[in-house]
């Protein structure tokens, strides 16, 4: 079940051209609504170990995103910790596709040499079912695991595989710019090797071409509002999407 957009046209506006969301740059809990201080885990007797440890490299690791997807949700009565991490031969790119919601969304890439934060989230069952609820359905994404190497900002010692992390991964590869995967700015990166934009400069790739080129908020509005012209443009990134194989990637479902 996907949350609701807002019906305002300047809110709608702010939605698209926020993606990915400001996110805290170190580990914080998500409770209510709102990042407390990771500390806070542990004054709440949440055990980590009972949960189900999923990269966040897009939205999902920002509050704001969590709390359109939780607040309000049976699941979302329980916080979600959020732990900061580097992972390692990785970079967060944008994906070959449009979100409903009028923003490019995020694709994981295997990328030897390239370090990328990203955070772990810490899901309940139930949690994590209602993330499937919100990822899976349209066949826009997978969920699966990928074998990598990662380590803690913080330096924390987490209760989960060292060598293997969940994620949920595009079904339609990288957007092809020039050539090559291009890189979210927003996710702060060592040795990064891919030209980086922010999501306004994404979008007027993406638009350009297919209606008033100088007037974006319009194109984002219309990809919002008409289904044929986000389809349309849609068909267009993915016709010329980059396949961005993953050595280990294996699909759960």
């Amino acid at each position: 079940m996907p949350w609701e957009l807002p019906c305002d046209q300047s809110d709608r506006l702010r939605l698209a051209k926020g993606y990915p969301f400001v996110a805290p740059e170190t580990s914080y809990l998500f409770i209510d609504g709102r990042s407390e201080s990771f500390y806070k885990v542990a004054e709440s007797n949440i055990s980590l170990s009972d949960r189900k440890a999923v990269i966040a490299h897009g939205s999902n690791r920002a509050p704001e995103q969590l709390a359109r997807k939780f607040v309000g949700h049976p699941s979302g009565q329980d916080p979600i910790p959020l732990t900061a991490i580097w992972l390692h031969d990785h970079d967060v790119v944008y994906s070959a596709h449009v979100a409903r919601y009028g923003s490019v969304a995020a694709e994981l890439v295997y990328c030897p040499g390239t370090s990328v934060q990203v955070f772990l989230t810490w899901l309940t069952a139930d949690q994590l079912h209602r993330m499937h609820d919100t990822e899976l359905p349209g066949g826009n994404y997978s969920y699966g695991h990928i074998d990598c190497r990662w380590e803690s900002l913080e330096g924390l010692d987490l209760p989960t595989d060292p060598n293997s992390l969940a994620v949920y991964r595009s079904s339609f590869g990288a957007l092809n710019f020039q050539g090559e995967p291009l890189a979210l700015k927003a996710l702060p990166t060592k040795n990064r090797r891919y030209r980086s934009f922010d999501q306004e400069e994404v979008l007027r790739v993406v638009h350009k071409g297919h209606g008033k080129d100088d007037d974006l908020d319009a194109a984002i509005l219309k990809s919002i509002e008409i289904s044929q012209y986000r389809k349309k443009v849609v068909e267009a990134v993915r016709k010329q999407s980059l396949d961005v194989f993953h050595p280990s990637y294996s699909i759960s479902f």
